[in-house]
């Protein structure tokens, strides 16, 4: 009987930061428990900035088609921000040097033929270095 992995966000990084859009890397940490490697079809997520007690949605990322060994492995999935998008939310991140995000989504592993959708969910606070 296949298992179902655990899907976990380990981190949330900066790649680049310019005018117009800040690039992220999200890296996943997937634990295959089973004896034999997957197939995670698909990947897909929202990036939430926090204002007040709301999350304004602000970014997507998703991926797919990566091959997962038994045990813990990691995926990187690339997203890109529009500065636009994130100063019309009302957000002083540049000007506090910080900007807290949340990352919500799914991922759909290949379990010969099951694909179970994994919720994951994770909460941090990324410097911003211009």
């Amino acid at each position: 009987l296949m298992k179902d992995p655990e899907i976990t966000v380990k981190n949330v990084a900066i790649e680049s930061i310019s005018s117009q859009k800040i690039d992220l890397n999200v890296t996943l940490n997937v634990n295959n428990p089973n004896a034999v490697g997957i197939t995670i079809k698909s990947v897909v997520f929202d990036v939430y900035y926090q204002q007040g007690n709301d999350w304004v949605a602000v970014g997507h990322g998703e991926g797919g088609g990566y091959e997962i060994k038994p045990g813990m492995n990691e995926i990187t999935v690339p997203v890109t921000l529009k500065t636009s998008e994130l100063l019309g939310a009302g957000i002083g991140a540049l000007m506090k040097g910080e900007i807290t995000l949340q990352i919500r989504g799914t991922a759909v592993p290949d379990l010969f033929g099951l694909n179970p959708k994994i919720p994951f969910s994770h909460t941090t606070t990324v410097p911003l270095k211009l």
